[in-house]
């Protein structure tokens, strides 16, 4: 028993141990932010403690957040301070990552271990581990047959982790022994009333059904997405995971395929199916980042390490599977402290110099909200309108003329933003600028701030 409980430790202690030895390495550098988007859940967090609770400006509630279940630690996290909270946050992630760990099979656990994308995201701060633990949680309420009301619950945490983990509840219906139209309801009961208040919120801070994240980028077609992202992902899965593919494409096989018990072996099959179909459909972003993908890949290496149980030399087939793995977990590794440079350049260094400059009482028209938000306390007016319903795409978008009289700074990426830069003309005054030359998150290496006259 004492040994069971050791294997079932070995993973998520080492996880804790690589991660804390790589924020070590860099920290002599620069400070340590985690990825972008935390701080937007962080400044929700904190909005739970005050009077207008969910409000990402003062009093003026939004629906800009991506995860509801996520702005529970964030809030928790958000008692540590302006300083001290982002790394309260990622020590959040991090426990999530060693939880889902926890759950696995010690194979399993050391495959996903050694996946490259879910070290990365293991201290990023933002859901995307306990997206993974909600995947396992999922799973293991197949394998192990658990009744309707505990995976009705399940089902509604994953929804509430990310939106688009929903589809979780396909497999789920399949795996039931006695489908009838009133167990699916008991089974999608606690997501749907879950959905209801969150469209009911979003009704009213915005007007909207859906979270405006879901209408602040211009919208690209699903052929568009998944035929322009998707030989970049099979192309970095192959060079950093190159055996992934082919056990991930046997393993699914061979579930499809299994005869005994069908039901359950087609639910584990459809999991890593329909999450790999729902990231592409979602235009994830950069390979490195995979923020997206990660829970696809933490299904699809659910279903190989259900697979290897059956082969010969199963532990032996794992431990050429995990080391064919390890030259990614390094290259992650590397991406994931360039990524928190990039953050730290692009995203903190700005915020920092424009609390020094401005007051809170001021207003700051911003692409990447999060980190400015959070260190300057200013209002936001955000250029892509996730906080800001008039700047949402559409033939009602406002332009330069509106922002000019409810701002008084902007702060822009120079070439994503050059029509707007170019229509306000002579109205803005060049403070400074920043760059970058780890351009892993932010999309670009420079922006600039500008005061508007």
């Amino acid at each position: 028993m004492k040994k069971k409980k050791s294997a079932l430790l070995a993973a998520p202690l080492l996880l804790m141990a690589a991660v804390i030895l790589l924020f070590l390495l860099f920290e002599c550098n620069i400070n340590i932010p985690p990825m972008d988007d935390t701080y937007i859940h962080l400044v929700y967090g904190q909005s739970l403690f005050s009077s207008d609770p969910l409000s990402f400006n003062d009093s003026e509630p939004s629906s800009g957040f991506t995860s509801p279940l996520w702005l529970l630690p964030s809030a928790l996290a958000s008692i540590a301070g302006t300083t001290g909270a982002p790394i309260v946050l990622m020590g959040f992630s991090l426990l999530a990552a060693a939880a889902a760990l926890l759950l696995l099979p010690p194979i399993t656990a050391v495959l996903l271990l050694t996946a490259g994308p879910f070290f990365f995201h293991a201290s990023s701060g933002m859901e995307t581990a306990l997206s993974c633990l909600a995947v396992i949680a999922v799973w293991r309420c197949i394998v192990n047959g658990s009744g309707i009301t505990a995976a009705s619950f399940v089902l509604a945490g994953a929804f509430l982790v990310r939106p688009e983990l929903a589809v979780l509840g396909i497999p789920l219906v399949v795996s039931m022994k006695n489908m009838t139209p009133g167990n699916i309801v008991r089974l999608a009961a606690p997501s749907l009333i879950a959905g209801l208040i969150w469209m009911l919120w979003n009704i009213h801070s915005t007007g909207l059904l859906l979270p405006s994240t879901f209408y602040a980028k211009q919208p690209v077609s699903w052929f568009t997405s998944a035929f322009s992202g998707l030989p970049g992902l099979l192309k970095g899965l192959l060079i950093t995971s190159p055996l992934l593919l082919f056990t991930a494409a046997a393993s699914i096989t061979g579930l499809l395929k299994c005869k005994k018990e069908k039901r359950r072996s087609v639910s584990m099959a459809l999991i890593p199916l329909l999450l790999f179909a729902i990231s592409i459909y979602l235009q994830p972003n950069s390979f490195f980042q995979m923020r997206y993908h990660v829970p696809s890949l933490t299904a699809i290496i659910l279903a190989t390490g259900y697979w290897l149980r059956g082969l010969r030399r199963r532990r032996l087939n794992a431990y050429i599977l995990a080391a064919s793995m390890l030259p990614g977990l390094i290259i992650f590794a590397g991406r994931r402290a360039d990524a928190s440079f990039d953050v730290h350049s692009i995203d903190v260094s700005p915020a920092r110099y424009l609390s020094s400059i401005a007051s809170t009482e001021q207003t700051v028209a911003a692409a990447d909200i999060g980190a400015v938000k959070w260190i300057t306390g200013m209002e936001i007016l955000d250029l892509d309108g996730l906080v800001t319903a008039e700047r949402l795409p559409g033939s009602g978008r406002q332009g330069w003329q509106w922002i000019s009289v409810r701002a008084e700074y902007l702060l822009a990426f120079p070439d994503q933003y050059s029509s707007l830069i170019s229509e306000a003309g002579d109205s803005l005054e060049f403070l400074t600028g920043f760059g970058s030359d780890k351009n892993v998150i932010c999309g670009e290496d420079s922006v600039a701030l500008w005061r508007i006259l």
